[in-house]
């Protein structure tokens, strides 16, 4: 409850407040938790170093991480200022080359597959999600859930108020559905949020990695396109969209969604690279092995029942 009631007084005073100053304000907030929250400051230091740790020094990835924080509550600032984005204002928030991009989501759907819209834990997928429906794009989400369902309802009637089809990570098997029927369906395809997956090299170690979006993709012959919407120096958003990527579809069904799921992570690490202070990960990234949780079948079974 408590949980509940700091995000809708949150939302009532971001939403009293102009965007930018808004997002000053969380800045400033996300700087104090970076002191605050040593489990998470932790596990973000983890997950750098591991990430960076070749190319920056321990006082880089520590002023690093503090702008992570500040930049990850300017996001939710964002987030919980949703209800006021609309069609007319989303010039104020997107570049314009990114507003007229949205429709090449729309257009690969028509090109007769199916299309799912690829992200990390990078940038502002939300606002991704919610400009895509505005725009006009037919758009369903994964979503995980917070351990509060009320939040998880509050967080959901933002998303749906934009027009966003919202699909539980505890229903995965609706994203056939909204692909069967057309719908572009956006999925983060860089953190098992289930446990469950397989361990692949990530940054150069092993890392337990979801599968989820190279099954869909597999098996309806959909096309996985790389999206990412990542912050300017001005304060706007640049939609990015990668080369799309098609699954293999040979007799070794297990090795061809390895395949796949590798490519992805190649384009992860390239963008995550060009934008590491908007790289929100505040979980353990890398386990050992034997803490990798099981293999593939737990996805393999979410997707068929």
């Amino acid at each position: 409850m408590f949980a509940y009631t700091l995000y809708k007084f949150a939302a009532f005073l971001a939403q009293r407040l102009s965007l930018p100053t808004a997002r000053r304000v969380a800045a400033a907030v996300g700087r104090l938790m970076c002191l605050l929250q040593r489990r998470n400051r932790r596990h973000l230091f983890v997950n750098l170093r591991t990430a960076f740790g070749d190319r920056m020094s321990e006082r880089e990835l520590r002023l690093l991480r503090r702008k992570i924080f500040a930049n990850f509550a300017a996001v939710v600032a964002e987030f919980l200022w949703l209800p006021r984005i609309t069609r007319e204002n989303l010039g104020e928030i997107l570049t314009q080359e990114s507003i007229d991009g949205f429709p090449r989501l729309a257009a690969a759907r028509e090109g007769g597959k199916p299309v799912i819209s690829l992200s990390a834990h990078l940038g502002n997928w939300e606002l991704g999600a919610a400009s895509a429906a505005l725009l006009g794009v037919p758009f369903t989400t994964l979503v995980d859930f917070h351990p509060s369902p009320l939040v998880t309802a509050f967080f959901n009637a933002r998303r749906v108020g934009k027009g966003v089809e919202i699909v539980p990570v505890t229903s995965f098997h609706r994203c056939f559905r909204a692909l069967k029927k057309g719908r572009v369906t956006g999925i983060a395809g860089d953190r098992p949020t289930t446990g469950q997956g397989i361990v692949l090299p990530y940054f150069g170690k092993d890392a337990l990695v979801p599968i989820g979006h190279a099954v869909l993709a597999r098996r309806l012959g959909a096309i996985l396109v790389p999206t990412f919407v990542v912050k300017r120096e001005d304060g706007r958003y640049d939609l990015v969209l990668d080369d799309p990527i098609e699954p293999r579809v040979t007799d070794d069904e297990e090795a061809d969604v390895r395949e796949c799921v590798e490519r992805c992570l190649r384009v992860f690490e390239k963008h995550i690279r060009a934008h590491p202070e908007q790289w929100y990960v505040f979980r353990p990234v890398w386990k050992r092995p034997r803490d990798c949780g099981k293999d593939a079948r737990g996805a393999r079974k979410r997707a068929n029942s």
